[in-house]
């Protein structure tokens, strides 16, 4: 009797648990040619928008400095960028870290936004703003991977049955673009693949053979018409302990210069939207107050990206405090709401920093200033590994053992969330000091028992990372829901403030 009750419970029971094992994972041929495809057509389509860039901004420039008139328009251009990104419903605070938390989120983005960024930064650039283009191509590669990936159908190679991969995909697509249009314009496949991986949260690390071939696909386009940010190489000294204290000293001095210029425009961003939720007010003052600024005081040369200024201080010393200038002037243009990038400024203010470090190391200026640039990179948008390999392949791979000390430093010394977030922060904010603790914890238990060994201290080690990593997870995924919960909040306040206005 008992059995015949067991009987159909027991069925139940098998039929729930075939139910919840989950199907193994089927590799589709099809989708992996239509990656290779996509990667291949991407990289050349971003290699050209990169070229354009360079082009429209590069003209863009010439006009301004033959009519530097033309800073008083300033806040016109602001307002035009703004009614142009209302036109083609883009959220007019679409900044480049703003991009990148939806590409995090797994969200679609706009086939306008490649256009969008490259107007409008055209048009803060033929004004005199001190913006750059590097950001701004960024935001293209990601609208135009985000684009060309539609017709391609892409999903998982590893197929599973029921399983909606379309966040991640649109994760995928959107870096590989990103990937490859940065590469084009330094020319640096290595290091541009590392920065999306890095900006990600290395999320896409399934994806990297095709984010790779994206990348030198559009590094050779670029490369063949030589068109991109050429940056001039430094003479790189012999290693000595003398060197490398200089690289320590530039490196401390990049991280606080590096977070107080991040933190700088993030304060003035969320100060004006404090006052005030109405961006073409802040346009129009902060195009007033930054040409009121470079006429008063003939600030001239530090208008636009700064990239000229960063190579005639990789070729000619500078020992002064040029490096405050642009950075209050870049401040003032991204902090009130003017389109543009803020890498290529970035490296203009490294280097002028690298290079006035001579009064306190001593060492080449030339080789500080390349120093500098890279190590402020590192502390700005706490990518440190792509800072490394962007380096090595800007100013060859000799740099690498002094890239490798100053960056370390400036990323140990700097504020642990950067222009774009947090990144690999998470890891050693939320779990190192656990997988020391817990290390410590269980050397101490053997000694006590008198069991302490290599072997042991491994597997302690081993499975203290093993927490590390779960901490580190979670860490990450609250983190990005607060985030998420903050844009949201974010874009309610602006909807009722342009209805407001309306």
């Amino acid at each position: 009797m008992s059995t015949k009750t067991q009987a159909p419970h027991t069925a139940q029971q098998a039929g729930s648990t075939r139910q919840d094992v989950q199907l193994p994972a089927r590799f589709d041929w099809a989708q992996v040619a239509r990656h290779v495809l996509f990667a291949c057509l991407c990289g050349v389509a971003c290699g050209f928008a990169s070229i354009v860039l360079c082009l429209f901004v590069g003209a863009a420039r010439h006009l301004f400095e033959r009519a530097p008139w033309l800073i008083w328009l300033l806040p016109v251009m602001g307002v035009m960028q703004l009614i142009m990104y209302k036109w083609w419903k883009l959220p007019l605070n679409l900044t480049t870290d703003a991009v990148i938390e939806k590409m995090r989120a797994g969200d679609h983005l706009s086939a306008l936004l490649a256009p969008g960024i490259l107007f409008s930064t055209g048009m803060t650039i033929m004004a005199g703003g001190s913006v750059g283009k590097e950001a701004g191509a960024l935001q293209i590669g990601a609208s135009l991977g985000s684009t060309i990936a539609r017709p391609f159908r892409l999903h998982n190679i590893l197929r599973r049955e029921n399983h909606d991969d379309t966040y991640e995909i649109n994760r995928y697509i959107a870096s590989t673009g990103m990937a490859a249009a940065f590469s084009s314009l330094f020319f640096a496949p290595l290091g541009s693949c590392m920065l999306v991986l890095e900006l990600m949260r290395f999320t896409q690390l399934q994806y990297v053979v095709s984010m790779l071939i994206a990348c030198f696909i559009a590094f050779l386009i670029s490369n063949h018409f030589g068109i991109g940010d050429v940056i001039s190489t430094v003479p790189v000294p012999s290693v000595s302990w003398r060197v490398i204290g200089a690289c320590i000293v530039v490196g401390i001095a990049a991280a606080v210069a590096g977070s107080v210029f991040a933190i700088a425009i993030r304060l003035l961003q969320a100060l004006t939207m404090r006052i005030r939720r109405n961006y073409y007010v802040w346009v129009i003052a902060g195009g007033l107050l930054f040409a009121a600024l470079v006429s008063m005081f003939g600030w001239w040369r530090f208008t636009g990206s700064g990239g000229m200024m960063l190579n005639d201080v990789l070729n000619m010393p500078d020992l002064s405090f040029d490096f405050a200038i642009k950075m209050l002037l870049t401040v003032l243009c991204l902090g009130m709401w003017f389109k543009g990038g803020e890498i290529m400024p970035s490296f203009c203010i490294g280097g002028l920093l690298g290079s006035a470090c001579f009064a306190m190391t001593g060492i080449e200026p030339l080789f500080g200033a390349a120093l500098g640039s890279i190590c402020f990179l590192a502390a700005f948008n706490r990518c440190p590994m792509s800072a490394v390999l962007l380096g090595c392949e800007i100013f060859g791979w000799g740099m690498f053992p002094f890239l490798a000390v100053g960056v370390a430093i400036a990323f140990l010394f700097g504020y642990p969330v950067g222009m774009y977030g947090a990144s690999i922060d998470v890891l050693a904010r939320s779990g190192w000091h656990r997988f020391f603790s817990n290390v410590r914890a269980a050397v101490a238990s053997n000694e006590v028992h008198d069991d302490a060994g290599f072997a042991d201290f491994v597997m302690a080690a081993a499975t203290a990372l093993h927490h590390v990593a779960g901490s580190a997870e979670l860490a990450a995924q609250s983190e990005a829901i607060r985030e998420q919960r903050r844009r949201t909040r974010h874009n309610e306040e602006q909807h009722s403030a342009e209805h407001k206005i309306r």
